[in-house]
């Protein structure tokens, strides 16, 4: 602690002496109020905006950092957007390091590639070895290894360097146009803890498998490629827990108000609660104000109202806030700033809006309950199975199948399980232990 306020200054504090072993700091304790201040200042928030192509995010995501930045909080934004979008609505080239925009504002634009070459150079390499050996084209090979869904698989280890950098209050996130960018943030959920576990148990065999290699025709991991792949599947850990902290990490989901927008925002809502990940606030983007009374735009309207009713129906008791068309296309910081007085007004946008349920596991008289928030759900698309420690909850969806493996109590184990049933949006699912059944 000692070490700390002398580094970093804080307050008015200029001199420590180590005297006959007493410490004097100059006048600490009329900083105390300051230092506690800063600590309180200091709890870090992640922001994830999502939504379908041209709902809008990297406007409202620029829009937020920097209502944040004018707020006093230090403010990161990051995009994985490869249209570069963040640098149009900024107007200022934003490059793949750290770029200051305006005071105590930060944006990166994401390079996967520089990223995966420099950071994960060993096991691209690895994968790229693996497919010359399949005759295939070295070019061809690189652009196979650099694996579908990398730009917004990289930013989120992105997430995790800024977050434990503690150099950043906020970081927000803009991420891509797509569905498939929420299955990267439920990544370190589904592959779990037993994947690291699995690779560190075969570590020390990677010399032993040297010798089959000519065998089998595939080079084996070397045991430096072993060691990244540890490393790597660790940060996916630590994103994990970061993701699912309610008190650090919030998804919004912007929509325009129209039938596909709010099919996705459902979807989206729906796959965020299987996956125990907060969604604090949804924002109706691009709303045709009042005012507009040209006869061009009744039926808009109309149809608008519709929509708009269903949403907040459909979502509540989510936050739903309401952003009308600008005339203009919004890029530039009057712009931005303009726009993020009119979502935010007064209010903090770090604010945890809305906390909702999390995945529970309730201890009963005859065993366990296990219940799953799965807004929008039906029985007939739900599917739950028993795989080892975990619990396999399977969402049928229009995109295709969507699992998440729930990690259970150790006492589980000794259970049985008995049923499921969907209520109220919620998926409640049974355990019963055979000693309660043997008793009764």
């Amino acid at each position: 602690v000692i070490e700390s306020l002398a580094n970093h200054k804080i307050g008015n504090i200029t001199h420590v002496y180590d005297h006959s072993g007493i410490i004097i700091f100059n006048t600490f304790l009329n900083n105390l109020d300051l230092l506690n201040t800063k600590l309180e200042k200091r709890k870090m928030r992640v922001i994830f905006y999502t939504g379908k192509g041209g709902s809008g995010k990297s406007v409202i995501s620029c829009a937020t950092a920097l209502k944040l930045a004018d707020a006093g909080y230090e403010t990161m934004v990051i995009s994985s957007d490869p249209a570069h979008t963040i640098s149009d609505a900024v107007e200022t080239p934003v490059h793949h390091i750290p770029t200051q925009i305006v005071e105590k504002l930060w944006a990166i634009q994401v390079d996967p590639i520089r990223e995966v070459r420099e950071k994960y150079g060993v096991i691209q390499e690895y994968l790229v070895s693996i497919f010359k050996s399949k005759g295939v084209d070295e070019v061809l090979a690189y652009e196979i290894a650099a694996l579908p869904n990398m730009t917004e698989f990289v930013s989120l280890l992105k997430v995790v360097e800024f977050v434990e950098s503690n150099n950043y209050d906020v970081i927000v996130l803009d991420t891509v146009p797509s569905g498939d960018a929420l299955k990267n943030i439920y990544l370190p959920t589904l592959l779990g803890s037993s994947a690291a576990k699995f690779i560190k148990w075969i570590a020390p065999f990677a010399s032993i498998a040297k010798v089959v290699e000519p065998i089998v025709g595939v080079p084996t991991p070397s045991k430096e490629v072993i060691n990244e792949d540890i490393k790597l599947i660790e940060i996916l850990g630590r994103l994990k827990d970061i993701v699912i902290d309610r008190k650090v990490t919030s998804l919004r989901l912007i929509a325009n108000p129209n039938a596909f927008s709010i099919e996705n925002l459902r979807r989206t809502h729906l796959l965020s609660n299987l996956y125990d990940i907060n969604v604090d606030l949804a924002i109706m983007n691009k709303v045709i104000p009042e005012g507009v009374s040209d006869s061009y735009f009744k039926q808009w309207k109309t149809e608008q109202d519709k929509y708009l009713t269903e949403a907040e129906t459909a979502f509540h008791p989510l936050p739903l806030k309401k952003l009308r068309r600008f005339p203009t296309e919004v890029k530039g910081l009057e712009l931005l700033a303009e726009l993020g007085n009119e979502l935010f007004g007064d209010e903090d946008p770090s604010q945890v809006y809305f906390e909702g349920k999390a995945i529970r596991v309730i201890e009963l008289e005859q065993g366990l309950e296990v219940v799953v928030p799965i807004p929008f759900a039906s029985k007939d698309v739900c599917e739950v199975e028993r795989m080892g420690e975990d619990l396999s909850v399977v969402i049928s969806t229009d995109i295709g199948e969507v699992r998440n493996f729930i990690p259970l109590p150790a006492i589980a184990q000794m259970m049985t399980l008995e049923k499921a049933k969907l209520l109220n949006g919620e998926l409640h699912i049974y355990f019963i232990d055979e000693r309660w059944k043997k008793e009764k």
